[in-house]
């Protein structure tokens, strides 16, 4: 699988959430492959009708009620989402906090991916029974590097110390980029920059459908 992050990048924000977001229906439809959205939570509801699958960038654990800034499982699963991202490394969370986190997604239908920094992290969070575990090293995020050149075998690490299923990011650009990712061990990769600063996204998600 591919997921496109679209964080808070201004080439997929509002209107623009919903271009990025059908560039990555075409390229899905036409490779076959699966090819998942996560844009702000703001932008859910405008893409709410495309015939894409969405994750939420984020969940808090909280039930509805007197909570002020945060996130609900609820609301975004009935914008369409099917999953959430926990724990980026641009949104951490306390080891407690992420625990009830996962729950929560759980106890909404929702799939979860929570992000982990390195191989003996990854073995520690899994702990939690995510449904995957992301390694994405932080000081290549965003970057030119990607982690499958960088630092390869620290994704075998982490594909052999994780219990439950792996994904990887950070950098990650090429269809040989996701060839070594997924030869390596990991189910798919986690993408932001490289597809939605991208020229032409759709056939950027296509080169990276290839790698699969």
């Amino acid at each position: 699988m591919i997921i496109v992050n679209f964080k808070t990048y201004r080439q997929a924000t509002g209107e623009k959430a919903q271009d990025v977001a059908k560039d990555c229906l075409e390229a899905s439809r036409e490779t076959g492959e699966r090819v998942i959205v996560t844009p702000q939570t703001s932008d859910l509801l405008r893409l709410e009708d495309l015939d894409i699958e969405m994750f939420a960038q984020h969940i808090d654990p909280v039930n509805p009620g007197s909570n002020t800034g945060h996130v609900l499982a609820e609301t975004v699963k009935n914008t369409g989402v099917s999953g959430t991202l926990l724990n980026h490394s641009e949104k951490r969370l306390e080891k407690k906090e992420l625990r009830e986190a996962v729950e929560t997604a759980k106890e909404h239908g929702l799939t979860t991916i929570v992000c982990a920094q390195g191989p003996d992290e990854c073995e520690k969070l899994s702990g939690f029974k995510p449904d995957y575990i992301a390694y994405e090293p932080p000081e290549l995020i965003g970057g030119d590097i990607s982690v499958s050149s960088a630092k390869p075998e620290l994704i075998q690490e982490a594909v052999e110390k994780s219990s439950v299923p792996v994904l990887t990011g950070a950098g990650i650009n090429t269809r040989e980029d996701v060839e070594k990712s997924i030869e390596l061990g990991c189910e798919g990769v986690l993408v932001a920059s490289g597809v939605v600063k991208a020229e032409n996204p759709r056939e950027k998600v296509k080169e990276l459908c290839k790698g699969l």
